[in-house]
């Protein structure tokens, strides 16, 4: 225990209890006078002695954490999982025309809409770029030279049934709307259509 220096306590003087010193009184001085509450001056000797008043030491207090219960070890919060959210899919379309410059431009607008697009610019093209990636939907032209959009079409849904196909055509048949629909497409777009249209359309057949 830490020994306490009571004098230097805010509040506490200490006194002697038999009264502070004084020199000696010289023989046949006159005694010393006291000055009491009313004003009349009076002997030191006439004073009472319970009018020496000592300050009694006071117990230093407690340490802060005396009599306080301790809280114990601390507990750990429980960890909180979040629950994954569900991202829905990027959709990936394939732009099939051998029209290099129209494909790029589709496949560059399609891209800032939120699409993963790819360009091709052949039948051949097309097959090779649907075994290497499995597409949502595909974007094909009727007339290409060599293989046309309709075989492209037959082939493409023998090995993905799944696979969405949404054919363009240049040209005013009344033909052409039923030889898409025999091959499997989902539907027939006649050029020329704006890139919103267009846009709205592969929306829909891939919502479908």
């Amino acid at each position: 225990m830490t020994l306490l220096d009571l004098s230097q306590v805010t509040g506490i003087r200490l006194e002697d209890p038999v009264g502070p010193r004084r020199p000696p009184r010289a023989a046949g001085a006159p005694p010393a006078l006291h000055q009491d509450r009313a004003g009349a001056t009076q002997p030191a000797a006439a004073r009472s002695p319970s009018a020496a008043v000592v300050a009694e030491p006071v117990p230093p207090s407690p340490p802060p954490d005396a009599g306080v219960p301790s809280p114990g070890p601390a507990r750990p919060r429980p960890t909180v999982l979040a629950s994954p959210q569900a991202h829905p899919a990027v959709p990936a379309v394939l732009i099939v025309d051998d029209n290099v410059r129209l494909a790029r431009t589709v496949a560059a607008f399609m891209e800032m809409q939120g699409f993963r697009a790819h360009p091709a610019h052949s039948a051949e093209e097309a097959l090779i770029a649907a075994q290497r990636v499995r597409f949502d939907l595909v974007v094909l032209d009727i007339n290409m030279p060599g293989i046309d959009g309709l075989e492209v079409c037959r082939r493409l849904l023998a090995t993905a049934p799944e696979l969405r196909v949404l054919m363009v055509t240049g040209r005013d048949s009344a033909e052409d709307p039923l030889r898409a629909a025999a091959a499997g497409a989902r539907g027939l777009l006649t050029k020329p259509i704006s890139l919103a249209a267009l846009r709205d359309e592969m929306l829909r057949v891939i919502r479908s």
